[in-house]
């Protein structure tokens, strides 16, 4: 009897060693026209990791685009560039109108506002009554001749203008209405957009 229960044990001992025994997991590469049951190919991941790799980066800056108008390389209109900018602000516009040799070094805007109808989002029309009318007051203003004063006037007007969508610009130098030997700006004189300015 107790052989028999010895035996019984030494069976019962093994069976538990055998279940405790980690299983060796062995990885097959699928070969070509092999069977591969989930339809994996080595192509697939590395597409897969490629298109991980192109995700953008969530803490990457985030750009507002803005048009710069400045004089043209023959001097008789004006050329159009499209700039990123961190923020689209009037002094982020003067630096890049100095940038483009519109605007003298050292110039600021010392103040710029805007009154009228409102700017209108998407899907939904402008609030308020009125044109949109900006006032920019800088601290200076290139001496320029009749043509060159007029396309550097067009050129601050434009950007201004079409970056901030207004109808008309009023240009103001430290506080004062813009004069200079050719152009005095009356209270009611005001710039608009001008279409035609690559002449």
């Amino acid at each position: 009897m107790k052989k028999w229960i010895m035996y019984f044990a030494g069976i019962m001992m093994a069976f538990c060693l055998a279940a405790c025994t980690p299983t060796q997991v062995t990885e097959t590469i699928p070969q070509a026209g092999g069977g591969n049951p989930d339809g994996i190919t080595p192509e697939m991941v590395r597409e897969s990791n490629a298109a991980i790799e192109r995700l953008p980066d969530q803490d990457a800056p985030v750009y507002e685009m803005a048009f710069i108008y400045f004089i043209n390389s023959g001097k008789d209109g004006l050329a159009r560039e499209t700039v990123d900018l961190e923020a689209l602000t009037e002094e982020a516009l003067v630096n890049c109108l100095i940038e483009k040799g519109v605007l003298e070094e050292g110039t600021q805007a010392a103040a710029f506002d805007i009154e009228g109808g409102e700017k209108a989002g998407p899907g939904a029309e402008a609030a308020g009554d009125g044109e949109r009318i900006g006032t920019l007051d800088l601290t200076q203003f290139p001496q320029a001749d009749g043509t060159t004063e007029q396309l550097l006037l067009n050129a601050v007007a434009n950007t201004f203008i079409e970056n901030y969508e207004l109808d008309k610009l009023k240009i103001l130098v430290n506080g004062d209405l813009y004069t200079s030997a050719n152009i005095t700006m009356g209270e009611e004189d005001y710039l608009e957009y001008t279409n035609n300015y690559e002449k």
